[in-house]
This record gives C-alpha cells, structure tokens and sequence, in this order.
C-alpha cells in the first residue's frame, strides 16, 4: 500500500503539492518520508537519493510547515513530475501526516478462524492468499523501513443484541503496549449522559458497558481496517483481532508505527497453550488413558485366551444357517468366549500379538501406526462372523458363501481395536490441542486463558423467533425452557443441560436445531453443520424422528448390528420421505396426477415402438383406458385388450408354478408333496382338459394317487412315476422360444394420437417441471439421497459412528485420510449414558459449541470394573469417583467452575415435567431429585392424565404376589418369576379387550432379561400380532421412551431371612443392622461421602443390597423405571420383601425408592391381591 491509497482525513493529508527541486536530478524511488530543513526547504529522502526542495504554493508550505512543528511525522509518496521549468524540476507529491511516530519492530496479532473467514471472503481474490492480502492491505513504505498506521482507545466487544457501538479514539495519550503507558479515553470527555432522560436499567446497562470497554487499537488498510484489542497485563500482553470493517472515509488523525504486522492463527497459538498445560498436569485425560491402556491390555489378553484355533476344513459343510466349520481343543473358558455375533481372524501369519505374547497395548497400537505410515497393515486377513457354536462347530458367514483360506485362524479383535482407536485418536487430539475445539482439553480441566476468553464474546442470540415458537411448541415454553436454549446458543464452548423425567429435553432440542438453522448463512455451504448423536441408536432415532429442518429428513449415519428391529436406515428415511413428498405434491397440484399419467402414457408408448410385445401393448393399452375420456375410443381400447391372449399366458405360468412345486423325493413329499399333487389336480380339472385321452388320463390318475398319499411315505414306485408326470408336464407347459418379428400395430399408435389431442396440449412449464421431481421421487431415490447430502443441515450418527465411513463421505473426507468430521454444534443426548472414551469423539468434533443433554439421575454410563480392577492392581492411583462417575456429571461440575470464573451461564436444570400424572411427578421428584437440590414440577392438572382402566382411576396400582404364590429362579445369571409374568400378559390382554384400554400404549419394564424373554414369549403365544403394541424390555431399552401404562415386573421375592456374605469365599452371615443403618435418618447434604469411613459403609450397604435386591438396588435404573408412564403404572411383585420385619429395615437403606413407593400405594389403598384378580 502507498500512502495516497490510506483514506485519511482532509487535515493529515496534502494531495498532488507541486514541489520544485533545489538541483535536478532524477527521482529514482517514488516513495519515501519528507524531513523539514528551513523555511520552506524540505528533503524528500528515500533508500536511493535525498532530494532539496521547496514547495511552490506558498499557503501548502505554510499548512506544511506548520504539521512539522507539531512534530508530526510523515510519508510521501511521488505522483508525477515535470522538466517544463525554466530552472530546476517540478514534481507532485501526496502527503501524509501522523500524530507521531513509534518503533514497535515485529507486532504479533491473533487471527480467529472467524476472522479470517470474513476477510478470505470479501478480500481474498484469485490466487492471492490471505498473507499476501494482509501485507498488502497494512504495509507502508518509505522504501527503507515498514510502517502500518493505527488509532487506539476503548472498545466495547461485549455480547449485545446490538453490534452498533463505536470506538473511542483517544490520540493525546501514549497507547498501552510494552513499556509505554495505557492511555484512556477521551469519549467520557465528549460524551454525556442525560439521566434525566433514562431510567435506571438503562443507566446501569451503560455504566456496566463503559466497564467492560476494552484498551484497542485500530489498525488502517487500503481496503479494510481492523479491531485490535490488547489483553493481558504488561509484561505479557496480546493483540486479537476483534472485527473487521470496510476502510473509513474520513479516519481520525492517524499514528505510524515502525515495524511489520505478523498475523498468527490463533488456533495454533491456543493449541500449544493446551497441550503445553495438559501435559504438566495429570487431570481427567490422563486417568481415561490409563483406563483405555488396561481395556487393550485385558482385550490381549481374551485373545490370547483362546489363541490359534484349531478347525477341521474337511468335514465343513454347507446350509441354511451357514458354514458349519468343527473345532477341536479349546477349553470350556475359551468356548465361552466365542458368543455369537463375535468374528474369526483367518490370516496367512500368526498375529503379532499372539506370535509375541509379551507385547502390550501400546506397544502393538506403536508398532500398527508405525506400519500404516508405510502403507503397511500388520493385520492382513479375513474376518467372518460367528453366528453361533453348534454341535462342537462354529456356524459362521462369509460374503461369497467360501470358507477362507487363510492359514492361522483366531479370535478376531479388529472392531474392539477400531473402537478404542477412535477413542485414542479423539483424546489424543484433545490433549494436542488439536480437536475442532482447540480449548476443549482446557474446558475438560475447568480452566480459561487469556487465549480463549478473547474470543468468547460473540454477538447475543435470542432464543427464540415466533417462526420456531409455533413449529416446535404446542403450549408457549416455559421460562426455564427458553433459558435452556439461551443458554445452549450463547454459550462460548459448552452448555449442559439437565433434563428430568418428562421435562421436554427433545423439545428444547428440536427448538435449538431449527434456531441455528434460521441464523445460518444459507448462501454459505450449509450441509452438516449440526451433529446430533448419542450411544444408542435409539437415542438418536427418538430425537431425529421429530427433526424436519428445511422440510427434509434427517438421516441417520452407520447401521445397526444384528438389530432385533429394523434399523432406521438412511434408504428407509428416505423412502418414507419421498412418500410424504410425493404425497404433499399430489395433494397441493392435483392436476399433476394426470400429468404424470400422460408422461406414462408417453414412456409406454415409446417403449412399444421399441419392442411391440403383446405384454408392452397391454400395459400401454391399460394406461391409455385410465387416461381416456372418449366412449368410442374407451370401447376400442377394450376390444384390443380382450384381443390380446395375454390371459392363457398367465394361466399356463400359473400352472408351471404349481407343476415345478410337485415333490420328488421321499423327504420333500412328506412335507407338502400330496397338497401340491391336489392343488395341480384340481387346477387341471378346472382347465377342461379331456381325459379321455390316454396321456392325460395316466397324468391324472399318478396325481389323484398322489393327494391321497397325505400324511403317509410314498413309495419308490409312486415316487418314479410321478417324477415321470412332472417331466412330462413341464415339457408341455414351457413356451418354445418364438422367432417371429414383432411389428408395431398402426392401430395402438392411432390411439396415442387420439388421446394427445383429446387432453390440454399445452403443459405449463411448473406442471412439466413438478411431473419431473415426481418422476425423480419415484423412480430415482439413490440420486434422491445424494442430493439430499448436500442440503441437509443436521446430520446424525451414534457416537462411535461419527467418525464412521458412511458420515465422512458425505462431508467430502477420504475414508483413508486421517481428516476428522468437523461441525459448528454438536448436540449429544442421552449424555450421561455415555462413556467417557466414546463421548470425547464427537466432543472433539465441536468447532462453536457442545450442548450435553442429559440427566445424571438416571442411567449411568457403562464402564468395565475388571479395567478399573486391573488399574488398581498394576499399581496406578486412581480416582475411582471419576470412573464410576458420568462425564456428563464431571462436566457439569466444570461447567459450573468456568461460571465463576466469566460470568457467562452454561449450566441449567429443566424444572417442569409434562409426562406423568403429577401425582408419580412428585413422587418421582421427593425421592430421586430434591434430595439433590434439583428439584421440578409437576404443573399440569391430574385431569390431563386420566384413564378408566384402574380400579381407583388412580395412576398407581401395586398387585401383590408373596413368596407363595411362585417362586422366583435363576436361568444362567438372570432370574425369572412366572407368576409375575403371567399376570402381566393375561392384565395387558384384559385392558387391550375394553373399550377404555384398546387404544392405550402399553410397555412392560423388568431389571432381568429371561424375565423379558419370558414375557415376551407368553404375550406373543397369548396376543399373536397384538403382542407389537406391546414394548417389554429391561430398563436400559426404556430410558427415553414413555407409555400411557406402565408394568414394573420386581421379580426378586424371598421368604427367608436376608442375609449378607462380606466376600466370595465366606459364607452367608446375618446383616449387621447398627452399621447398615449408621446413617440413617441423617440429611445426605450433611455427610462426606469422600471419607474412607463412608466409602466402607457404602460398599457394605451395596453388598447387602445386591445380595437381596439385585439391580433394584439402582437408584438410576429404578428413577428410569418409575417415570415412564404418562397415566398408569402397575407395580407387580412381593411387597413383603419391603415391608415385613428385616426386609422392611434393609429396603429403608439399601431399596429407599421401593420402600417408598410401597407406603405411598399403601397410603392410597392400592394394593390388591395379584391371584384374587380374575379376568
């Protein structure tokens, strides 16, 4: 940039000042700096001559003189010349003037990838890259040294509704950086506030924003300038580019700094602050490390369990369920190991880990990434899966029906090895610094910097529009809700969002999705810019169900393994899509459906004079009558139909359908053969065919002796004979090949014409262009779903399935590059369900803001206790409260630590339910929440929920069934309970009977799973097709869901003394009640519960509690259980074993839930005998 091109205000700059040379000479450089030497004598000085001159208007010289006796400094810049003079030489110069001038040598300055993209966008053209644009656009010259000019002040960059307010230059002082003085601004010098003219808030609004106003500088450009805030204190302090705006027309008097402007990402500049900071404290990252290094390690060592596996290739054999390949030596522990679903290794050499049984973990994940650097892969072979073992073989599946010929067979570890990769790589890159969210790992660790606060103001969103108000609430939102999603939008990194029973966390959801939607720049690419996700494909599929963003689907990435129901996959949504379209279409534009007919007509008509069949000239005359509106024709039409003897065709392929059905050997007979025989019998007989002819009447008698061979073994004669029947009938029956050239019909053609000129001729263009989308919609979904990609602004996936294949091609990523997935948002429900390992890889995918929704309340996540076991026995000090707890809660606890520190929310509770009854609402709540400060209401009046199906019309019915009634028994490690399980089907089938029940929705929750397959089992023997409407399953399948009833299966039932063994090898020994009841009656807020004496009493407690109760004893599992049901739940188990002596003390401790519920149906007097019920 010269200085001619910098906009500056009439009384800084001089234009085109004629200058006369004291000696001529040439002027080699044109740009240079200007020094005053006397009265109207001046040298212009640049890097190859100083030249004497004077200026020749005498009132410029004066303007001149007088800017250098202010000490201003300036730059000049050469803008023509003239030997036209009689002496010396005439030349124009372009003047600037600065308040001053100050040697700052190199200016690092912090770019935001915002920043950056804003600039890339209006002032990066061509091939210019954005270094050479900045250079450019900054950089002044004296063809000696390098300068850039600059203002400074206060600034407010605070998050506003408004981006209106203006900067404050304050040019009389010296500007903060390194060792000079930090200037204030002149601005309360100009400006007044009038208080009379504003209230309160207002005044307070604006004192608050002067304090929040940051020291700034204004860096000027020939195109652009920009805001530069200064942060830090002194001996450190940072530039961060704020804002950009287009050049000013009339800048304030401008400062020169000497130096260069060196711009650096300021991901790079946060990445090594994180990694540098993570690296010296062992914090959250470092303890999952360790526990994935152990779950390698234990995976190595269940491989190596089993090792080479030993088959039999000869005796494999081939059916319907697969190939059955026998094994040989494996022991009973290894057996177990190979459930189904697992796969097989089939390689050429004997995997390294096994061939080297000392390597760990890390040094096998070392030596794979060595290897693939290379392009090398030490796991070379097959993997088939293992349907199931039987008869001493496993069956097993492979993609072209061939048993593989690799050499070495062993248990396949390549999907747990992809799993814990992935985890490896997400967290990895967290500690790096280098997730889509360089100051993730920070975040992690509850902590801010000056680096990442510099960029946490953006500007307010609201939090809602009446655009998403209507769409997604059918009552207006509560306070809390909208809160909710203010927070979930605004938030600088992180917002979690606390979500009970029944609170709506869906609902704000969908409303947070469809709100970034509206804010999105849609002339920007905007495919993919949400992720929502969670770790069961249920979770996803109940969220992206209510999504329609744009109109259009959201699809969900990555399938199901080996679903008991049918995977939502993408074809299915988008099949169901397009119907819905199509359907919409139809409905709207009616006369599209003619339309398209007439297209038909079209396409059929052009596929006749190709191939003139008769089965072409049906189809095309078939179209032609529905579209017809002429009597005349309509009866021609008809005749030619009749014509065609199109129907004997249709009968003989009806009849070689049932001949090649005929059974010829003695086991296919047995099942079916003699109805076959009849059916063809009697179809025969149908056909008129003369029986008095030899031949025929022999075919008719074998078939006749045939069907009366049912139920008995046919015999060898029997047997030929009809072998023989069955020939000679398929050699009558099987059309012989025509060689006749068809010709077209001159006629059918004469119909195609008539009926052109019959309908409308002319077809608007948006008619022809809608009958096309409904062609497309119809006939070409794979062109359907990937044009779908490119517009879908939600794109969803479990959360291993985030870095899947299938969701990096459609964001354009190279399956083989190690190029990750990147959104602005990414949404995790469920959240508290999800590991800590699995839910760091879509974390790590968040570039603006992760939104954690979740309820730590209920379902915890899984982690494995053999890993943690593992840990403490190798020695490693490990935080057993961080393992057991949920990341959702440890953020939550971090997110409420970062509160602190900026002020700035990220933390909310949802507080009112609308799914139950608000009698179950308050209970649910006084047991599982309020205790924890976390408390909701239940604000919808009991009439919302009523029913007519309870004998009170209570939402709570507990039906009893003591010890006596049945017992419970082991199958395996689960339990069952028949009486429970019978009541339950034969309750469901009365209830779906009556004319109140018949269209309820009914769901069936149990803590054990033969108990669900029990149910199952008896409800589908019971109800048939009926038994779908009915969801049983354990209370994992529940979380997420609800019902209009709900049956809580107990199954635990015991009329024995409850007793309590302290370790595997000790016998049962009776429950010590002084120390199980130690804190009893004592405010939970009030005790330590990090003590060891409490962690002691706890691990009691658990135990005696898992000895008697089982998984009751899970106050997570049992919150899910008991608030699903939106108008009745029906408890039905023994309720002595919460009531009676002893049981009663130790379900006050160990099941306080249960213990509850059942005073509470005791106190509402609905308890009732489960055999006294009849049906």
């Amino acid at each position: 940039m010269i200085i001619n091109e910098l906009m500056m205000n009439q009384d800084s700059r001089f234009t085109d000042i004629q200058c006369k040379m004291a000696i001529k000479q040439k002027i080699v450089a044109k740009n240079g700096r200007v020094e005053m030497i006397g009265d109207n004598q001046f040298k212009f000085i640049t890097k190859d001559n100083v030249i004497d001159f004077s200026i020749v208007d005498k009132n410029d010289a004066k303007l001149i003189m007088e800017s250098f006796n202010r000490h201003f400094y300036c730059l000049a810049n050469v803008t023509g010349c003239s030997d036209n003079i009689e002496e010396g030489k005439v030349f124009f110069l372009h003047i600037g003037f600065f308040y001053n001038l100050q040697r700052w040598g190199k200016t690092p300055i912090i770019l935001s990838d915002e920043m950056k993209s804003n600039i890339e966008k209006q002032y990066v053209k061509g091939r210019e890259t954005l270094e050479q644009v900045l250079e450019d656009n900054f950089r002044l010259s004296d063809s000696v040294s390098s300068y850039f000019a600059y203002t400074s002040g206060k600034y407010y960059f605070g998050i506003d509704e408004h981006d209106g307010a203006e900067m404050e230059d304050a040019d009389k002082e010296k500007i903060p950086l390194q060792k000079e003085k930090k200037e204030e601004s002149a601005i309360s010098e100009n400006e007044s506030i009038k208080e009379e003219k504003l209230d309160k808030g207002k005044i307070d609004q604006i004192i608050e924003k002067e304090k929040q106003k940051k020291d700034t500088l204004v860096i000027y450009g020939r195109e652009f300038y920009i805001y530069v805030s200064i942060r830090g204190d002194k001996f450190n302090e940072k530039l961060y580019v704020e804002k950009v705006g287009k050049r000013k027309q009339n800048a304030p008097m401008m400062r020169m700094a000497e130096g260069t402007l060196e711009f650096f990402d300021h991901n790079s500049i946060l990445s090594k602050k994180v990694k540098d900071t993570l690296e010296s404290t062992k914090g959250y990252l470092d303890l999952w490390n360790q526990y994935a290094e152990q779950e390698g390690n234990l995976l190595l060592e269940e491989v190596r369990k089993i090792g080479l596996i030993t088959v039999n290739r000869d005796a494999a054999t081939f059916d319907s369920e697969g190939i059955h390949l026998p094994y040989s030596g494996l022991t009973k522990e290894a057996e177990e190991l190979i459930v189904n679903d697992t796969y097989l290794f089939f390689s050429d050499e004997i995997p390294v880990y096994l061939a080297d049984r000392e390597m760990t973990w890390s040094d096998y994940r070392t030596l794979s990434k060595e290897a693939s650097q290379i392009g090398y892969s030490i796991n070379k072979g097959v993997q088939v899966r293992v349907n199931k073992r039987k008869n001493g073989g496993f069956i097993i599946e492979a993609e072209d029906g061939q048993l593989p010929k690799q050499k070495y067979i062993s248990l396949s570890m390549l999907g747990d090895e992809r799993q814990i990769a992935r985890r490896e790589d997400a967290r990895k890159r967290i500690a790096d610094g280098k997730a889509a969210n360089p100051a993730l790992g920070l975040v992690l660790e509850g902590q801010l910097t000056e680096e990442l606060g510099a960029y946490s103001t953006r500007k307010k969103i609201m939090p809602l529009s009446s655009f998403v108000k209507k769409k997604i609430f059918k009552h207006d939102p509560t306070e809390t809700q909208k809160k909710a999603i203010d927070i979930a939008l605004n938030t600088p990194d992180i917002a979690i969002i606390q979500g009970p029973p029944g609170t709506g966390k869906t609902t704000v959801i969908t409303a947070i999705v469809e709100r970034l939607n509206e804010l999105c720049d849609k002339r920007e690419k905007v495919n993919g810019q949400v992720l929502i996700t969670s770790f069961q494909h249920d979770a996803v599929r109940n969220i992206i169900e209510r999504l329609r963003i744009n109109s259009l689907p959201t699809i969900k990435f990555g399938k199901q393994n080996r679903a008991e129901e049918e995977d939502l996959t993408r074809e299915r949504v988008i099949e169901e899509w397009c119907e819905e379209y199509i359907a919409r279409l139809n409905e709207k534009n009616p006369e599209l459906i003619e339309t398209e007919k007439r297209n038909r007509l079209s396409r059929l008509h052009n596929l006749y004079l190709i191939y003139p069949s008769d089965k072409n000239t049906l189809e095309f005359l078939q179209c032609a009558k529905e579209i017809n509106n002429d009597v005349e024709l309509d009866k021609k039409i008809s005749r030619m139909i009749e014509s065609i003897s199109v129907s004997g065709g249709n009968k003989t392929s009806e009849l070689l359908m049932l001949i090649r059905r005929l059974r010829t050997t003695k086991e296919g007979f047995m099942d079916d053969g003699a109805d076959n025989a009849d059916y063809l019998l009697q179809n025969l007989e149908d056909m008129g065919i003369n029986q008095s002819i030899p031949e025929n009447r022999k075919v008719f008698d074998i078939l006749d002796e045939a069907a009366m061979c049912y139920g008995k073994e046919p015999g060898e004669e029997l047997l030929e004979k009809f072998c023989d029947v069955k020939t000679y009938l398929l050699d009558k029956c099987v059309p012989k090949p025509s060689y006749k050239k068809e010709v077209p019909n001159e006629e059918v053609s004469n119909i195609y014409k008539q009926i052109n000129q019959s309908v409308k001729k002319h077809q608007d263009e948006k008619a022809a262009i809608l009958a096309d989308l409904l062609k497309e919609l119809r006939t070409n979904r794979s062109e359907v779903e990937r044009s779908l990609e490119h517009y879908l602004f939600v794109y969803s996936a479990t959360t291993q399935q985030s870095e899947g294949v299938e969701i990096k091609e459609a964001k354009g990523i190279n399956k083989y590059s190690d190029e990750h997935p990147e959104y602005e948002t990414v949404i995790v429900d469920e959240a508290a369900r999800v590991s800590p390992t699995d839910l760091m890889i879509p974390l790590a995918q968040a570039k603006k803001r992760i939104i954690l929704v979740g309820d730590h309340r209920q379902l915890p996540h899984i982690y494995d206790e053999e890993v943690f076991e593992s840990m403490k026995e190798n020695g490693e000090t490990v935080d057993m409260n961080n393992i057991k707890k949920s990341m959702f809660e440890y953020l939550l606890e971090k997110a409420r630590e970062l509160e602190k520190i900026d002020n700035v929310p990220r933390t909310i509770v949802l507080d009112a339910q609308y799914r139950m009854h608000p009698m179950l609402g308050d209970f649910v709540n006084e047991v599982f929440y309020q205790p924890n400060d976390e408390q909701f209401a239940s604000p919808m009046p009991a009439s919302n929920y009523q029913q007519s199906i309870s004998k009170k019309t209570l939402p709570l019915e507990w039906y009893d069934f003591p010890d006596n009634y049945g017992k419970e028994h082991k199958e395996g490690t689960s339990r069952v309970r028949d009486c429970e399980a019978d009541f339950i089907v034969e309750k469901i089938e009365y209830y779906m009977k009556l004319e109140e029940g018949k269209n309820l929705s009914y769901g069936v929750i149990t803590f054990y799973s033969e108990q669900v397959k029990s149910i199952k089992r008896k409800l589908k023997n019971k109800l048939g097709d009926d038994a779908k409407r009915v969801r049983v399953g354990s209370v994992d399948a529940f979380q997420g869901m609800e019902f209009d009833v709900i049956f809580l299966s107990v199954v635990r039932s015991n009329d024995k003394k409850p007793m309590v063994r302290i370790d595997k090898n000790s016998k049962p020994e009776p429950i010590n009640y002084d120390y199980l009841e130690k804190y009893k009656g004592i405010d939970k807020k009030q005790i330590d519960k990090k003590t060891e004496e409490y962690k002691e009493w706890e691990l009691y407690r658990d135990k005696v509690g898992m000895q008697n109760y089982g998984f009751l004893i899970s106050e997570n599992r049992l919150c899910v259980s008991l608030s699903r049901q939106k108008k009745l739940l029906i408890v039905v188990g023994n309720t002595e074993m919460f009531c009676k002596g002893e049981w009663g003390r130790i379900a006050e401790v160990c099941v306080p839930g249960m213990k509850r519920l059942y005073e509470l149906c005791k106190g509402e007097n609905v308890i009732y005998d489960g055999q006294s019920e009849s049906f």
